[in-house]
């Protein structure tokens, strides 16, 4: 048992519209600008994103071309947004914020009284709520050392269940809903079936993940391909609401002994916020992490590649520099 808990402590160390020539032609201008301007590619990557689902309304809605837009037609496009498209406030923000920067880089002036009236009549918020911050992986080592170290009869099931929502990146209900049928004990590949967008996918996790795994899944009373991975001892589910709160009860001890700092928003769905924040700075492409964490829309995706966590990184990066 011993040996299973060593092996779960981390060892140190909606689619994109087609391009059409009207759209190409506004995307090619406006990369060169912001490549000039000396952008980052990521940025260039989330923004071009954005501007492709504007410039499609644009041409095929409107029927018109970005210069020759009224304010009534930049209303209609961000109606769009929260209607159809329903994406929250702070993307509609961000949605702004581009289109302030697309017409200023092309040099167009029509979008300047929509600007002033929005922020005159506070139509879109200057700051983001966030609700909980994305775990670092040194914060998750503490909460999961935190768990092996504890008195639970549960505690190397419950740790591995922690431990392998970060290497999956998936929804609590995800991973608890595992059966032996949808698992691959030796290569470590899990299919996912009770998906919140009801869309069967894949993913997969480390070999020390798995190693541990494999020898957990000996103490299960049950093991038949329809019973669950992750078992009480009457061999039944485990419930959602003890994985949060033996998670929220470890980060909260974590912070009495000044171990997480005492302002981190830290709930389990900081495991799979962390993994999207950690795939994309080690640069795994946005559409792959889009597809791996199963968002239905690349706008959710997006929102990590502007964490608050990726620009302290990039600070702390920066200040090396100086």
């Amino acid at each position: 048992m011993q040996d299973l808990k060593n092996k779960l402590v981390f060892k140190p160390n909606r689619e994109n519209p087609e391009e059409s020539e009207k759209m190409n032609k506004w995307l090619v201008k406006f990369k060169e600008e912001r490549e000039f301007d000396g952008i980052m590619k990521n940025t260039m990557i989330t923004d071009v994103v954005r501007l492709k689902i504007f410039l499609d309304f644009v041409e095929k809605r409107l029927e018109k071309e970005p210069d020759n837009m009224r304010n009534s037609d930049f209303i209609q496009f961000f109606n769009y947004l929260n209607t159809e498209r329903k994406l929250s406030k702070s993307t509609q923000n961000r949605y702004f914020n581009l289109l302030k920067v697309f017409y200023r880089t092309m040099r167009l002036s029509n979008f300047l009284d929509f600007s002033d009236e929005s922020i005159e009549r506070k139509r879109f918020s200057r700051s983001e709520v966030k609700h909980y911050d994305a775990i670092s992986e040194a914060e998750l080592n503490e909460v999961i050392q935190s768990i092996v170290d504890g008195k639970s009869k549960t505690q190397i099931r419950d740790a591995l269940v922690i431990r392998l929502l970060w290497d999956t990146g998936c929804r609590l209900s995800e991973v608890i809903n595992l059966k032996y049928e949808d698992c691959d004990f030796k290569e470590g590949i899990f299919k996912l079936k009770n998906t919140k967008g009801k869309v069967e996918r894949t993913v997969t996790c480390s070999k020390d993940t798995l190693d541990v795994l494999n020898q957990y899944k000996q103490y299960n009373p049950n093991s038949k391909p329809e019973n669950y991975i992750f078992q009480t001892i009457e061999g039944k589910i485990i419930r959602k609401n003890w994985i949060s709160k033996v998670f929220r009860d470890h980060v909260k001890k974590l912070k009495e002994k000044g171990i997480i700092a005492r302002n981190r928003r830290l709930v389990t769905h900081s495991l799979r916020h962390g993994r999207a924040v950690d795939f994309l700075d080690k640069g795994v492409p946005i559409d792959i992490v889009k597809e791996y964490l199963g968002h239905a829309s690349l706008e959710t995706t997006l929102f990590y590649s502007h964490s608050r966590e990726r620009k302290d990184k990039m600070l702390k990066d920066l200040k090396k520099l100086l």
